[in-house]
């Protein structure tokens, strides 16, 4: 007798079967989509943090070496044996001014042809002839989130070095300007306090100069709710979700001290 075999084979899937295939492919791809997202988020806020890190090395770095040079003399200058005050007798090397924010100016002589490069905020050559000896003011300023340096020479010279406005770096909301007041006069010239310009007792006792600034990220939507931030002893909450960092050095006036 022939003994008949029936295969039961598939032929497809139930429609229920392919709802619940369909439903796990959709949990998969959220998770694989969330993981994305993340990783993308994370990457910008790191790249965003290390920017705002290199500009404030940057900054900090820039005003040093601009406001080092705060009453600097010639060598013709100092062979006369007189201060930058006898020389100049209108200026002072650090001068405050009140304004929309902070703003500070530096001052400083030039140099004599062949005897040295002295130059200004803006990298521009400052030459000093003994008679008139020439001086280069240095406007230091936060205008619309940047600082920006602003360059004179007295006398002035508007034909060949007009003045000059330049913005050195972006985004950055605030600057703050202590001044350090060397108030009992001791010969090592230390700093006793460090005080706003409108308390400065006598600028001619300044002899350091402590700046903040405050730089935040080029990008918005960085942070889940607006960061709260600590500036000028106060904490703020700002309108929006960008991330921000104080940077604050303290620089020695060398040619007061």
């Amino acid at each position: 007798m022939k003994t008949m075999t029936r295969n039961n084979r598939q032929q497809g899937l139930t429609l229920i079967e392919i709802m619940v295939a369909l439903v796990i492919s959709l949990f998969l791809l959220a998770g694989l989509l969330q993981l994305f997202i993340g990783t993308r988020q994370s990457a910008r806020i790191q790249e965003n943090l290390s920017r705002v890190q290199e500009n404030g090395r940057y900054a900090i770095d820039y005003l040093g070496r601009v406001i080092r040079l705060a009453g600097y003399r010639s060598r013709e200058t100092i062979k006369r044996a007189e201060t930058f005050e006898e020389r100049f007798s209108s200026h002072l090397p650090i001068q405050y001014k009140t304004g929309s924010g902070e703003i500070l100016t530096v001052i400083f002589e030039g140099e004599n042809t062949g005897q040295g490069e002295v130059r200004d905020c803006l990298n521009t050559l400052i030459t000093s002839p003994p008679n008139p000896p020439v001086i280069s003011t240095n406007t230091l300023k936060i205008d619309g989130n940047k600082l920006q340096c602003q360059a004179n020479r007295i006398p002035t010279d508007a034909i060949n070095f007009p003045q000059q406005t330049q913005t050195v770096l972006e985004d950055v909301e605030a600057m703050e300007v202590l001044y350090g007041e060397n108030t009992d006069g001791d010969l090592l010239g230390v700093a006793d306090r460090y005080v706003s310009g409108p308390s400065v007792g006598d600028w001619k006792k300044v002899v350091s100069v402590r700046v903040s600034l405050l730089l935040r990220t080029a990008e918005d939507n960085l942070a889940e709710a607006p960061q709260p931030y600590t500036f000028q002893e106060s904490v703020i909450t700002p309108n929006d979700r960008r991330l921000r960092r104080v940077f604050t050095t303290t620089i020695t006036l060398r040619n007061r001290v």
